[in-house]
């Protein structure tokens, strides 16, 4: 009967308290340290942040040619010719969206993948597909188990075909291609 009585005092001051306008003001370490003291909730989230580098969350597909937004929503359709400008490199992390290269790339009948997964708890599952004019086609997979690296070569690519690669979450890694 005690705890009921308790409760509804409670109650009946918090509701006085807060109809007569008054505020009560607490600052953050005071209200931190009352609920870690108490022990009843320990919840911690952290949350990552890192730049991504020549991968972003939007596929490749329609949109301006020469607009390249590192870390927008523009799908990029600018190409990257690897038989003129060389070896592209990518370094990206996401725990929600895929990444794909901000750029298709060209140009080169054989391609060498290297990337290493920087993730200790989840392997790396990306993989090359071709830009086709209505459904991308997947050239080939490829998984890289937690924190070890790879090195991949791809024949018999297309010059004139346009190719980007697609990172699947989880995923932290660097990498080139060439």
């Amino acid at each position: 009967m005690s705890k009921i009585f308790t409760k509804l005092s409670s109650l009946a001051l918090a509701t006085a308290v807060v109809g007569s306008g008054f505020s009560v003001n607490a600052n953050a370490a005071e209200l931190e340290s009352q609920v870690l003291d108490s022990n009843e909730f320990k919840n911690e989230v952290f949350y990552e942040t890192q730049e991504n580098v020549g991968v972003n969350d939007v596929g490749p597909g329609l949109g301006d040619p020469n607009v390249i937004v590192p870390f927008g929503t523009s799908k990029p359709t600018s190409t990257w010719d690897l038989s003129t400008k060389g070896i592209y490199t990518f370094d990206g992390s996401s725990s929600g969206p895929t990444l794909y290269t901000n750029y298709l790339l060209t140009g080169k009948s054989s391609v060498e993948i290297y990337a290493t997964n920087q993730n200790n708890q989840f392997s790396l599952k990306f993989k090359l597909k071709r830009k086709d004019l209505i459904f991308d086609s997947t050239i080939k997979s490829f998984e890289i188990p937690a924190g070890k690296d790879g090195t991949f070569t791809v024949p018999s690519l297309d010059t004139s075909s346009n190719y980007y690669l697609e990172f699947s979450p989880p995923n932290k890694f660097y990498g080139y291609i060439k």
